[in-house]
């Protein structure tokens, strides 16, 4: 689209420069969605103008993001060098790994996150079901030390979904989850003014908890960890609880890193990745099944890697034990012929 697009009206071609700029704003960039409105302001001078505006990118993350409509996160997007712009380049699409195009950033040093904002929105369907702004303090030594863990709800909270467990026996249950939940879990730092979305949206797992009664559901974004060769999982978990003719309600929702050891990353170790998530992380459109795909080859890539693991510490047991059986043959070897051959 530029000043020669034209629009057909009763037979007659109206370049879009002669369309008054007012209706153009009003009337055909409202109706944009966010990937429309950026396409379009690279179109011309004049509708870069126009898509650049601040009240439409508010309130396409007011549409997108119910959760960012809260006091805090609307005075932290507000200092964002683009403003919603900005926020919504950074939030909407998901984040993946980046192996090859690694480079150094800033040191992370002490304070330079006071505080990590948690937006996070769930849906089920078209319906909204959840909404939440948690600020998390980093700044705290404690913090840094132990392992990051967010955790969304309040001690005993829950919030139902409208979804029924008819049965113990209701199987279809797993594939509802799987293909009505939706979660966005937007991570802000106020002091770098970025953000990223480290949800893969649609669920990557959905399985019986191990207690036989709950349902546990997993979204889960891979990034990259501290060196090109590792990959860590920045996981979401939410924990529904089922009974028979009741509403299912979540219980749990927590957000945690892990590493291809099944280890918890610590909290300074998990900031230094968020860090480089938000400043260089590849950013891509959403896609569920692509998404799925890649936590499976990710999986895969942990499972090898304990094995490998386990291998190696077999065989370094194997020959841990033949080392003392070797030392053990020496020393009776060495104590017979002292005895047969004594001085």
């Amino acid at each position: 689209m530029d000043h020669s697009s034209s629009f057909n009206q009763g037979g007659a071609a109206t370049t879009i420069g002669a369309v008054h700029t007012d209706v153009i704003e009003s009337h055909v960039l409202t109706k944009f969605d966010g990937a429309s409105l950026a396409c379009a302001a690279s179109a011309s001078h004049m509708l870069r103008n126009l898509c650049n505006k601040e009240n439409l990118w508010r309130d396409i993350c007011d549409l997108t993001w119910d959760s960012i409509k809260h006091p805090l996160v609307r005075k932290t997007i507000s200092t964002f060098p683009g403003g919603y712009r900005s926020f919504f380049s950074d939030a909407f699409p998901v984040i993946r790994p980046d192996q090859t195009k690694r480079t150094q950033g800033t040191p992370f040093s002490e304070g330079d996150m006071p505080e990590l904002i948690s937006a996070v929105d769930i849906h089920y369907g078209d319906e909204l079901i959840f909404s939440k702004v948690v600020v998390t303090n980093t700044g705290d030594k404690s913090f840094r030390h132990f392992s990051f863990w967010v955790d969304m709800l309040e001690n005993k909270e829950t919030v139902k979904i409208p979804l029924k467990f008819e049965s113990d026996e209701d199987k279809c249950i797993l594939l509802e989850l799987q293909e009505n939940l939706k979660l966005s879990w937007i991570v802000i730092d106020p002091t770098r003014k970025r953000a990223v979305n480290v949800s893969s949206f649609g669920p990557v797992s959905v399985q019986p908890y191990w207690n036989g009664y709950d349902i546990q559901v997993i979204f889960a974004t891979i990034l990259s960890g501290d060196n090109s060769s590792e990959l860590v999982e920045c996981r979401i978990v939410a924990t529904f609880g089922c009974k028979e003719g009741k509403y299912v309600k979540f219980r749990e929702l927590n957000m945690y890193m892990e590493d291809m050891h099944m280890r918890r990353l610590s909290g300074e170790k998990s900031l230094k990745i968020l860090e480089e998530a938000m400043e260089r992380g590849e950013r891509k459109k959403a896609n569920g099944g692509e998404m799925k795909e890649t936590y499976e080859k990710y999986l895969e890539l942990k499972r090898k890697k304990i094995e490998g693991k386990k291998r190696t510490e077999r065989t370094l047991n194997m020959v841990y034990r033949l080392s003392w059986v070797a030392y053990f043959f020496a020393f009776v070897f060495l104590i017979v012929s002292l005895n047969v051959f004594p001085n």
